[in-house]
């Protein structure tokens, strides 16, 4: 992959983060691909560090689920 590819890619995924997270009654939440909203949370920045850190343990049980070749 092209280093500008790799850019956009990377873009594109911090865009849709930013887009996951949103506030609703001055409490902030993030909804995940299949719909569900995670929260609430007090700072945009609280829910933004949980949403981190679900996706991190996601990427970690996928790598645990395939072997490696």
């Amino acid at each position: 992959m092209s280093q500008s590819s790799n850019n956009d890619h990377s873009a594109s995924s911090a865009a849709k983060r930013a887009e996951s997270v949103f506030c609703q009654k001055d409490l902030w939440y993030f909804r995940t691909r299949e719909g569900k909203e995670i929260g609430p949370f007090r700072y945009q920045s609280e829910a933004q560090s949980n949403l981190d850190r679900f996706l991190a343990d996601l990427k970690a049980k996928l790598q645990l689920e395939i072997p490696a070749e």
